[in-house]
């Protein structure tokens, strides 16, 4: 016999034990390993791409006629994750990586593609923290077993279509790291334009040897229930040959003391494989009390020649209805102020009708919601819905059932259920990032570019994405034309901004979005006197803009924000006019006030 031959270490022999054993009629098995390059969304950096080495020993050749099932198989993966996921755990505090994964393959055949989905276990892996580059994250699991058929005769192929990571990061304590790091999913795709074929077999067919009748007859026994005196019932026996040849059946009889209550009636000589055939069984209450016989049945199997079937039935002269209910319901722990619906059956297991005269229900937190229970004919049932609104705490109850069952009248069901409070999780917690800010401001109105720099102090919410901050940016300073009767010179403007409110705004999925107000103030704009003199021309402590300016920035299109690297944001604003500037107001108004101005920005996280 041919095996197939797993890589084994200690830890993995006693799970790859029963795999051998299944294994020992698949052709021999060769061992195959496939690199792929994938890439992963994560929280925080965004799509990363990682490199993902998947091995395994798989048979070269599945002969159908030897074993047409491949057992399962180990599948052992090591997946290179780059130095910016080790950064963006170790923002969070994350020490250690454990969780599954999900590797969706397909096994192609000539007629059919089958999936083939291997549930992986995650080795916990310690992230390092004493080196930068990337690092390993181990994991194995157990392919699904794989039955083939003749339709798959020929070559056959597996590749590797996904991968979904479900990560759960600890930190050092062993608790869980704060969301969204601390637990989440990653669907990876493959990059594109590579050979993600793992292996390739063959299936190969052979002789069919048949199998010989195999004679097999779907119940051991029947009963006929009670019956009142000189009624009939009918049932049905159902003989089936599974096996390949013909079945032949040679007799089929009814004997034992009562033989002559059950009266049989069929169609069965030869029974081609796989096919089948009924015996009709009929008893007729002949006398009160219990009789029985057996259905015997004489056939060409070899290993069975002779099948018994009991049969019994019972003869009453007057037939009375029976009541069967389940004694208890219990509704379980659900949170308080919820409600669960159970439905209790009531049967009649008598061989009259049962009439249900009256349902119920007792006990402040229980009530009947629905009832299709009057009148239930012998050997039916009918149901009676309760629902449990639950309080804080135990509950108790009882559902009364009043009938006509001569031994059982009065009939009662124990209801409990327990409310307990909701486990609310309280927010996630926010962290604290500082921002430098630098970069530039164009103003319109002069054809200017004012230099900008200062920084951000923000509370991000790792859960919503969500942050507000104070924004301070330094003072500066820009030139500009002024042309003041027929005189043309070059003017400074010493700029201040003074923040009005908070910063909000939002980093959800890289794209970063703020608003800040601030008023733009002049404190002083001078101009060169003799080349060196910076001789005062306007502006003064109350020149400002006559409300705040309004600075909408976000992250541009194709540019994520980085909350660990940082990144770019833009926007364009309106300046609204300059007053109590002095003579000069309406020429500096000239040069500053209005729309079209455009901002770009810097920004880069200060890491203590």
């Amino acid at each position: 016999m041919k095996t197939i031959k797993f890589k084994m270490n200690p830890i993995r022999s006693a799970m790859l034990g029963a795999a051998m054993i299944a294994a020992n009629n698949v052709a021999m098995a060769a061992p195959v390993s496939k690199t792929l390059e994938m890439v992963c969304p994560f929280p925080l950096i965004g799509d990363q791409t990682i490199i993902a080495q998947i091995s395994a020993d798989f048979p070269e050749e599945v002969v159908l006629a030897d074993n047409p099932v491949v057992p399962p198989i180990l599948i052992d993966t090591i997946t290179t994750v780059p130095d910016k996921a080790r950064q963006g755990l170790a923002f969070v505090g994350a020490t250690t990586i454990t969780g599954t994964a999900t590797s969706i393959n397909t096994i192609h055949t000539v007629s059919e593609d089958i999936p083939n989905i291997t549930e992986l276990t995650i080795e916990s892996t310690t992230v390092p923290m004493d080196e930068t580059g990337p690092f390993d994250v181990p994991a194995d699991g157990m392919t699904p077993e794989v039955a083939f058929n003749e339709s798959h005769i020929g070559t056959a192929y597996i590749t590797v279509d996904d991968l979904v990571l479900n990560l759960v990061n600890l930190k050092e304590d062993g608790t869980q790291a704060p969301a969204p790091i601390g637990e989440f999913e990653s669907d990876c795709t493959i990059v594109e334009g590579q050979d993600t074929t793992l292996t390739s077999f063959e299936v190969v067919g052979d002789i069919v040897v048949e199998d010989p009748a195999d004679i097999d007859v779907d119940v051991a026994s029947v009963d006929f229930g009670t019956l009142q005196l000189g009624q009939t019932a009918t049932e049905t026996v159902t003989i089936t040959n599974t096996g390949d040849l013909d079945l032949g059946i040679n007799s089929i009889s009814i004997a034992g003391a009562d033989a002559s209550a059950f009266v049989e009636t069929n169609a069965c000589t030869t029974i081609a494989g796989g096919a089948s055939c009924a015996v009709d069984v009929t008893y007729t209450a002949s006398e009160e009390g219990s009789q029985a016989a057996n259905l015997v049945i004489a056939s060409t199997d070899s290993d069975e020649p002779t099948v018994t079937v009991a049969l019994t039935g019972t003869g009453q002269v007057e037939l009375k209805p029976e009541i069967e209910v389940v004694g208890s319901v219990d509704f379980g722990t659900i949170i308080e102020g919820t409600t669960k619906t159970e439905t209790i059956t009531i049967e009649n297991t008598g061989g009259a009708a049962l009439t249900i005269s009256s349902v119920e229900v007792t006990g402040s937190e229980f009530v009947e919601v629905g009832s299709d229970c009057a009148t239930v004919p012998a050997g039916s049932s009918c149901a009676v819905d309760v629902m449990y609104a639950a309080v804080l705490g135990a509950s108790t109850g009882t559902l009364t059932i009043l009938s006509d069952d001569e031994d059982e009248g009065t009939t009662t069901v124990a209801l409990t259920g327990v409310g307990e409070e909701e486990d609310i999780e309280p927010p996630c917690c926010d962290i604290e990032i500082s921002l430098n800010v630098e970069g530039g401001s164009y103003i319109a109105a002069s054809d200017a570019t004012l230099p900008l720099q200062g920084d951000i102090v923000s509370l991000l919410n790792l859960s919503t994405g969500l942050f507000t901050g104070d924004l301070l940016l330094a003072p500066t300073q820009g030139k500009f034309d002024i042309i003041q009767g027929w005189s043309k010179y070059q003017a400074t403007a010493h700029v201040e901004f003074e923040s009005v409110g908070i910063t909000e705004g939002s980093l959800i999925d890289g794209k970063l979005v703020a608003t800040s107000q601030a008023y733009v103030k002049l404190p002083k704009v001078t101009k060169t006197l003799f080349g060196f003199i910076d001789w005062p021309i306007g502006g003064g402590a109350n020149c400002r803009t006559s409300e705040p300016v309004t600075f909408n920035v976000s992250s541009p299109d194709g540019e994520p924000f980085d909350p660990i690297l940082g990144g770019r944001v833009v926007g364009t604003y309106e300046l609204p006019p300059l007053e109590n500037c002095g003579l000069l107001t309406s020429i500096l108004n000239l040069k500053m006030a209005g729309p079209g101005n455009t901002i770009d920005l810097i920004m880069t996280p200060i890491l203590d």
